[in-house]
C-alpha cells in the first residue's frame, strides 16, 4: 500500500500538487516526499503564518484624462489616496442622475412671456394710435370758438424755420453803425398776444410779441379779435434817425394738412391801414395791399427815441378751414440808423 503523506498545517493528505488542496499550504516548505523514500511520521497539524495567496494579475484600468482630483498634494503626508473613477462608470451616473432631472416638453413652457409680448405690441398700438387720432383734428372745429386751442399743420416750404422764439440774450446786442433794419433792437408794448397753440407735429406755436420784430415771417404776433385802433409802441435806447419804416400786415404762412392747403394769411384778420407817429410829431399813414411781402413807406430822415404804431383798419376773418378770429402782424421793419 503506498504511503500517504499530509499536510504540516491542517493534517489533511497531499496529493500530487505543489500546495494542499486543504488549506493552500505550499507542499514545498516540507520535506519533498516526491524525491524523498525516507519514511516520516505523522506531523499533526499546527499554527502557522498564513502563506499570501497566489497573485493574479491586475487588468489595468482604462484610459482617461487626467483630473484635478488626482494631484497629489506633496505638503501633506496625510492624504488618503485619490479614488479614480472610471470614466465609462462616471458617463453611467451623469447619465443615470440627467434623467432624474425633469426636461420640460416642447410646447408645455410658460405663458408668462407671451402674455407679456402681447401686452407690449397692444401698448405700442395704442399709443400709435392716439397720436394718429391727435394729428388728424379738422382745423374747423376749433375756428368756431377763437379762444380754443389752434391745431395748425405742417409748413409747406421744407427750408424754412418753423415757429422759431428769438433767442434771449442777457445783454441786448448794440445796434449797428450804418444803416439797417433796426427793429430787433427795439422794446416793445403791445396788446396782449393769444395763447399759445399746437400744429399737426405736436410743436407749441406761440404769438409773442417779440416774433413782430424777429425777422422770421412764418413766425406772428397776434391777438384774439379785432384789434382796430389799438397802438403797438417801439423803443430805441438812444436817438436814432428812420428813413424807412413798414410790416407784413397778417400772418404770412401756409400751411397743409390731410384735406388741403391752409392759407393762414387770409384766414386771420389782416392789417389793412396804420398810423405812423414819431417824437418829434411826424405822423405818416399808410394803406397796405393784399401781399405777405413787407410793405415799406419812406420818411423824410426823422429822429426819435420811440415810434407809436396804430391800427386803423383790421379786415374780418377769412373763410373756409384756415378761418380764426385774430389779428396778426409778422413783420415790422425800421430801417435807419442810430443819431
Amino acid at each position: 500500500m503506498p504511503t500517504t503523506h499530509h499536510c504540516a498545517r491542517c493534517g489533511a493528505g497531499l496529493g500530487d500538487g505543489r500546495f494542499c488542496t486543504s488549506c493552500g499550504e505550499p507542499v514545498d516548505t516540507l520535506a519533498d516526499w516526491r524525491t524523498d523514500t525516507a519514511e516520516r511520521p505523522r506531523v499533526e497539524a499546527g499554527p502557522s503564518a498564513p502563506a499570501e495567496p497566489p497573485t493574479t494579475a491586475t487588468a489595468p484600468e482604462p484610459a482617461r484624462f487626467r483630473l484635478f482630483a488626482d494631484e497629489d498634494d506633496e505638503d501633506d503626508d496625510h492624504t488618503e489616496p485619490t479614488r479614480v473613477v472610471p470614466v465609462a462608470a462616471y458617463d453611467a451616473a451623469y447619465e443615470e442622475e440627467a434623467d432624474d432631472v425633469a426636461t420640460p416638453r416642447r410646447g408645455g413652457g410658460s405663458w408668462v412671456p407671451w402674455a407679456s409680448g402681447f401686452a407690449v405690441m397692444a401698448l405700442i398700438a395704442g399709443l400709435g394710435a392716439f397720436l394718429l387720432l391727435a394729428d388728424s383734428d379738422d382745423p374747423a372745429e376749433s375756428a368756431a370758438d377763437p379762444a380754443a386751442t389752434e391745431r395748425e399743420p405742417r409748413e409747406r416750404p421744407a427750408n424754412r424755420s418753423r415757429d422759431r422764439t428769438p433767442e434771449q440774450t442777457t445783454e441786448p446786442e448794440p445796434a449797428p453803425d450804418g444803416p439797417a433794419d433796426l427793429a430787433r433792437y427795439v422794446g416793445i408794448e403791445a396788446p396782449k398776444p393769444a395763447p399759445p397753440s399746437q400744429d399737426n407735429s405736436g410743436n407749441v406755436v406761440r404769438y409773442d410779441v417779440e416774433q413782430m420784430v424777429d425777422g422770421v415771417p412764418e413766425t406772428t404776433w397776434r391777438t384774439p379779435g379785432d384789434a382796430t385802433g389799438a397802438t403797438i409802441t417801439l423803443t430805441f435806447d438812444e436817438p436814432t434817425v428812420l428813413s424807412e419804416v413798414g410790416l407784413i400786415n397778417g400772418y404770412a404762412k401756409v400751411g397743409q394738412d390731410k384735406q388741403g392747403i391752409l392759407d393762414w394769411y387770409h384766414g386771420n384778420r389782416r392789417v389793412l391801414a396804420v398810423e405812423w407817429s414819431f417824437d418829434d410829431g411826424t405822423v405818416k399813414t399808410q394803406k397796405l395791399g393784399d401781399t405777405t411781402i413787407m410793405q415799406t413807406v419812406s420818411l423824410p430822415q426823422v429822429e426819435t427815441t420811440a415810434v407809436k404804431l396804430k391800427l386803423l383798419k383790421v379786415s374780418p376773418p377769412g373763410p373756409g378751414r384756415a378761418s380764426r378770429d385774430y389779428t396778426a402782424i409778422s413783420d415790422v421793419q425800421l430801417f435807419g440808423h442810430t443819431a
